[in-house]
């Protein structure tokens, strides 16, 4: 289960298009991009309501769904729609970039808010199906991703095929990325995953029931061959003109947004070495973001640093107006050992279900890996699996299929040097 990038996302990156080119535009998408915020989190909470941004705020808000700060945000959108909508109506009255600040402020807070709670409630939604899910004998249940890196073990290792010679048949799961994957193998609600190495090493040194339950078979490579850390400028902003050397020696006053409950801020706190008390001391703030957002952080503010995923990297780099201030290659060699450590993914088991099998963890693993590799050499079967990813990984809503495909074929060359770069 992943988080729904649809309308209201695209009416939110449409608005801050015309935060600066047209704010009356601005203003009714705006109103219209917070109605379909509220609307869709009606629907995933199952609230009846009429489809309007008032009688939306009003159910939600009785329910509690909608905290204070929030609703502050909906109420400043609104009346803003509506002095924009007059405005429209009046002889000479133009409205300025400047005007809408206030509007465009409330709009990514609330933007900001919504990312966070469909990000749970998609968490939520995948831990109930999965309860669901009852353990068969003669089935193994694996955690599905549309993350292209981890998609592209899932398809290309042969599960399938290795499992049927066991008499087994395979329910993909889909979940997100997140701690619970390890905590749900454990209890075997899953029998198999994917997931970063350091953070499951961290959680089997603390839990005794996943360091017993849970058994890491082997490495299946590093994200982005542990290059996959970089801090995003653009060149009008503040940084444009400051060299990788220049910014680590003094980068007081840099804002970088980031999801902050992520990999990507324990990447920042590597390439600093340091923590994020350290960071508050060097004058560096975090702007805690939705990982939705994209190139559209700049149009709030044109000096912030951003960090994301390889999506949002390779849509900078096809735009001259974003550089790389900073990146894995740019830091010192213990900087990038600890990126590139950080970058490992790791495929564990439940215990008993390899018990079951009958199998030992380094032989599965070199069977699956066999099988994933072998790909370079069969053609017929990279393409299909580049066509299988460009199908059902995530992308930007925006994107072609061109792009995607490009895309793929990046990711697959730099975590697992599968194809050409």
């Amino acid at each position: 289960m992943t988080v729904n990038e649809g309308e209201p996302f695209r009416l939110y990156r449409k608005a801050l298009q015309y935060a600066e080119s047209d704010p009356e535009v601005f203003l009714g998408t705006a109103r219209r991009a917070a109605e379909s915020i509220l609307l869709d989190i009606a629907l995933q909470q199952a609230v009846g309501s009429k489809p309007t941004l008032e009688s939306l705020l009003t159910v939600l808000t009785a329910k509690g769904l909608v905290p204070p700060k929030v609703v502050l945000a909906v109420r400043t959108i609104q009346n803003y729609g509506n002095y924009g909508s007059h405005a429209q109506d009046s002889s000479g009255e133009e409205i300025s970039a400047e005007d809408v600040q206030p509007c465009l402020n409330a709009l990514t807070q609330l933007a900001v808010w919504y990312g966070r709670t469909t990000a749970s409630l998609a968490e939520d939604e995948a831990q109930h199906e999965l309860a669901g899910l009852q353990h068969k004998s003669g089935t193994t249940r694996v955690a599905d991703s549309t993350l292209i890196v981890v998609k592209a073990v899932l398809l290309g290792c042969g599960f399938e095929q290795l499992l049927s010679r066991r008499n087994h048949r395979i329910v993909h799961v889909q979940m997100p990325w997140s701690d619970n994957l390890v905590s749900d193998v454990a209890r075997r609600l899953l029998d198999l995953a994917v997931y970063n190495e350091r953070r499951l090493l961290r959680m089997m040194e603390t839990d005794e029931e996943i360091r017993s339950q849970v058994v890491p078979v082997g490495r299946v490579g590093y994200s982005m061959g542990g290059r996959n850390f970089y801090l995003l400028a653009a060149r009008a902003g503040r940084w444009g003109r400051t060299t990788a050397e220049e910014f680590l020696a003094n980068p007081a006053g840099a804002q970088i947004a980031v999801p902050k409950h992520s990999d990507m801020f324990d990447n920042i706190l590597s390439a600093f070495s340091t923590d994020e008390a350290g960071l508050y001391e060097r004058g560096v703030r975090i702007l805690d973001v939705p990982h939705h957002l994209g190139l559209e952080l700049f149009h709030l503010n044109g000096d912030v640093l951003a960090v994301g995923g390889q999506n949002l990297r390779m849509h900078a780099r096809q735009n001259d107006a974003y550089f790389e201030l900073l990146n894995s290659e740019m830091l010192p060699a213990p900087a990038q050992a600890k990126l590139r450590s950080a970058a490992s993914n790791v495929l564990l088991a439940n215990r008993s279900w390899l018990d079951e099998l009958k199998m030992r963890p380094e032989q599965l693993h070199q069977e699956l890996m066999r099988c994933f590799h072998d790909l370079d050499a069969d053609e017929d079967r990279f393409e299909e699996l580049v066509r299988d990813l460009v199908a059902h990984a995530v992308f930007p809503q925006e994107s072609t299929p061109l792009s995607r495909e490009e895309l793929v074929r990046h990711v697959l060359f730099e975590s697992y040097r599968l194809g050409r770069p």
